[in-house]
């Protein structure tokens, strides 16, 4: 019997309340959008990449516009991934240090790496208004408002405010899991 769910040794953490089997079912739906979306980015990216190489290459004009859209996929996929990261459990972890806990110091590890990154993504929520505020004009070549680069972040972070949320009422209420997670999902990355 895996004990490692519960701290008191009763087996299996009994099942998750409704409405946290629901936000996960709606942060995994998130997530798996946001890493098809993120994936697509870099297909066009390369894509794009390819046509200015082969446009160059065969004596015609660098195609201009190539480099701008580059960077704005670019940072639009990596805040797209940031919240995928974090829900997937692929984000850099001390799991060497957390898996030699006892069981009720991995617990309490586990909530405070999640404060943690509740505090950041929380911060960055809150300062959302004025981020998209500071942003203003347009960007050569692109033709984007410059707070278009900040969206795919601030809905990441909003997502990851529930994500965390979630997290840390599924540990108090022992719906969760506080061994820390394997690399395996890493690998697919």
């Amino acid at each position: 019997m895996d004990r490692t769910n519960d701290v008191q040794g009763r087996g299996s953490p009994p099942p998750k309340p409704y409405i946290l089997r629901l936000l996960d079912r709606v942060l995994d739906a998130a997530a798996t959008i946001f890493q098809t979306c993120a994936e697509v980015l870099v297909g066009i990216m390369l894509l794009i990449n390819i046509l200015n190489v082969g446009s160059r290459n065969l004596g015609g004009p660098s195609l201009l516009w190539v480099w701008p859209w580059t960077a704005t996929l670019m940072v639009w996929a990596v805040f797209l991934a940031f919240y995928v990261m974090y829900r997937r459990n692929v984000d850099i972890s001390m799991s060497f240090v957390v898996e030699r806990l006892a069981p009720v110091w991995q617990k309490a590890a586990t909530i405070l790496a999640h404060l943690c990154g509740l505090v950041v993504v929380g911060l960055i929520t809150l300062e959302a208004p004025q981020i998209l505020a500071r942003q203003v004009g347009v960007m050569e070549l692109v033709g984007l408002q410059r707070y278009a680069l900040s969206v795919p972040l601030l809905v990441s972070s909003a997502l990851l405010v529930l994500h965390f949320l979630s997290e840390i009422a599924s540990i108090l209420l022992g719906h969760a899991s506080i061994a820390p997670p394997g690399d395996d999902e890493a690998l697919l990355w």
